[in-house]
């Protein structure tokens, strides 16, 4: 026969034990979206293999002679995009918002490159790049 504090300490150990194991949190089920492990590893080794950390942007980029996915705009073309919105549009400081240009598009050649400076950065501050549309759309505030 056992001593009643054993039993007592027993019981204390095992319903300690299952209020641990019904609460912990399950980290080893799959998600909602049904990824298993080896798809998650199979898409990291992907990755690893199309791409690099670079150490002086701060940001993955692609392995040196890895084409770029299709689909995707090209810098030249997403600067284009940039360039042909500032010719049709000025960025109005008073009212700080876009306003289309009257008549036909700007030559932005002829503008002062302080012009060109502010207007690009307003550019930036306003508007996002979005690669599932491969258009420029303006930022949420």
């Amino acid at each position: 026969m056992t001593h009643p504090l054993i039993r007592s300490i027993a019981a204390a150990a095992l319903t300690l034990s299952a209020f641990v194991a019904t609460t912990a949190p399950a980290y080893a089920q799959t998600p909602a979206g049904g990824v298993t492990r080896a798809q998650v590893k199979m898409e990291r080794d992907a990755f690893l293999a199309m791409a690099r950390w670079d150490e002086a942007a701060g940001n993955w980029v692609l392995k040196d002679g890895m084409a770029m996915p299709a689909g995707l705009a090209t810098r030249a073309e997403v600067k284009a995009m940039r360039d042909e919105f500032l010719k049709k549009n000025t960025w109005n400081p008073q009212t700080a918002q876009w306003t289309p240009v009257e008549g036909t598009p700007r030559d932005m050649s002829k503008l002062s490159r302080e012009q060109v400076k502010m207007e690009t950065v307003a550019f930036l501050k306003t508007m996002r790049f979005d690669e599932s549309t491969s258009q420029y759309v303006a930022r949420k505030r």
